[in-house]
């Protein structure tokens, strides 16, 4: 063998081992990964939706926008006032101390490399102590801002507490997929302050801090700590598990089980394989018992709800329990939770939704939601009849719900579709005969009574003069029968 051919097996050597390097940092890279960029397609269709209004969080909002940079001596002072819950200077540096060994310490996890590998976007042009410190001050600010959210006290001085508009922008701007930071940053934060605290005991898990935050975004109260354990993010962690997967889910998607919702909030919500703020509250939403396999599937209803509703198919609230994608239809009714709508709303699905096109282990339950319920509204009359039953609550005026409704699902392709079932359920209910359903002989009538029924206050009850003239006819009719009677029948 020449010299020449042993250099060049060594060229090859060394380049497939370079190869085996690259291909194994992709690897373990891409098992953290969760934070995404929004694909352009779908940030056309709605620019603002996935842009933060008064914070921003991580490396990717970084800059960009001059709104934002006001909330920075905000970051500082919390940052502050988190380390100052200790009964001493000397414990409040010793803290400190430890937050910042734990981004450059020979610790277990080297938390910058984990944080580098949790963001699908390039960060080398960020230096260690800059991402460090973005790190620590942002999850610093998060923790203190769901501190004193959870005590409810000493809030009247504080700017952000004090105004009626920062808290709800607040709870927008965590719940962007761009806007997020390891929950694993959170979480080991957390668990070297929470120690140190000694004005008031906090709960055990950053979580159960997050889900009291969120709360009047989903309507639901948190009485006991949740684990954290795996989680990756807020959002997505807290849609995980605070509506954790039903048997149907499983049936339809595949997969272990998990407990109800109920039960994983009040004993303890598996947090398992979550990332962060919008996971956390990504895997809330998912489907109930009912969504099981479906050979048809279908993925939308071939009726409107008005339509649905003239032809005998009733609209019930369904579980009210926090539940939001447990659609059930049973008896010629469709029970549909309730779902409170507020100037954020649009935004929280958009995120979501981005966040399940761009994760490859993310079942496509909330796109299926929008789905669903796009299939049921398709017009104001739509809109009318849901907020009449109950199901829909809007806290502002207008068909502006229907509007944005309409296009959350531009450019968006789906993976699995979780209401197959129901929707060949109320397909084939609403084509057979009216007859042969009592439920739907009995709601198929019931409706067009109440309708005849308005008609006839319509065109004789709308104004008093109507009212009273049908008062007036009633008694001249009276009379003239009482009167006829006699005429025939004397005494």
């Amino acid at each position: 063998m020449t010299d020449q051919d042993a250099q060049e097996i060594l060229d090859s050597d060394l380049w497939a081992r370079g190869l085996s390097d690259k291909l194994e940092k992709v690897k373990k890279g891409s098992q953290h990964l969760s934070i995404y960029r929004v694909p352009s397609k779908l940030r056309k269709v709605k620019h603002d939706a996935y842009n933060p209004r008064v914070v921003s969080i991580g490396p990717l909002h970084r800059n960009n926008n001059p709104n934002l940079l006001a909330m920075k001596e905000h970051k500082w002072r919390y940052m502050l006032l988190i380390f100052q819950q200790t009964d001493s200077v000397i414990n409040t540096i010793e803290c400190l101390q430890k937050c910042t060994n734990a981004f450059y310490g020979s610790g277990k996890y080297p938390l910058n490399k984990k944080v580098r590998e949790s963001y699908a976007v390039d960060l080398t042009n960020i230096k260690e102590h800059d991402l460090a410190e973005m790190m620590l001050v942002d999850g610093c600010f998060i923790l203190q801002l769901f501190l004193k959210n959870h005590q409810s006290c000493d809030q009247a001085n504080d700017p952000i507490f004090s105004s009626a508009w920062m808290l709800p922008t607040l709870r927008h701007d965590l719940t962007l997929l761009e806007n997020q930071i390891p929950f694993f940053i959170l979480e080991e934060l957390y668990r070297i302050i929470r120690p140190h605290i000694v004005k008031y005991t906090p709960p055990d898990s950053v979580a159960t801090l997050a889900l009291k935050f969120f709360q009047p975004m989903y309507q639901q109260e948190i009485t006991r700590d949740t684990d954290t354990a795996g989680c990756k993010h807020l959002l997505l962690h807290l849609c995980n598990n605070f509506f954790p997967p039903s048997l149907g889910h499983i049936i339809e998607m595949g997969g272990p089980a998990k407990p109800s919702n109920q039960q994983a909030i009040k004993e303890g919500t598996d947090t398992e394989d979550s990332q962060h703020l919008l996971h956390l509250l990504h895997n809330f939403f998912r489907p109930s018992l009912s969504q099981a396999a479906s050979k048809k599937k279908k993925n939308k209803f071939k009726y409107c709800a008005s339509d649905l509703y003239d032809i005998g198919v009733q609209f019930e609230i369904g579980s009210a329990d926090g539940q939001l994608l447990s659609i059930n239809f049973n008896h010629g009714a469709i029970k549909i939770p309730p779902l409170f709508i507020d100037d954020t709303t649009d935004s929280l699905f958009r995120n979501l939704i981005a966040f399940e096109q761009c994760h490859l282990k993310s079942s496509h339950h909330i796109t299926s939601y929008v789905i669903v319920m796009k299939s049921l509204i398709r017009s104001k009359e739509d809109i009318k009849l849901l907020k009449k039953k109950g199901i829909i609550h809007e806290n502002f005026a207008g068909g502006k719900y229907y509007v944005d409704f309409e296009s959350i699902l531009d450019h968006i392709n789906l993976k699995h579709f979780c209401f197959g079932k129901l929707c060949d359920d109320v397909n084939e209910y609403s084509k057979s005969s009216k007859f042969h359903h009592w439920h739907r002989f009995k709601a198929f009538w019931m409706v067009r009574l109440k309708r005849y029924m308005k008609s006839l206050y319509v065109t004789y009850f709308s104004s008093p003069w109507s009212f009273i003239a049908f008062l007036a006819a009633a008694v001249v009719f009276g009379l003239t029968v009482t009167q006829t009677h006699y005429a025939i029948h004397p005494r």
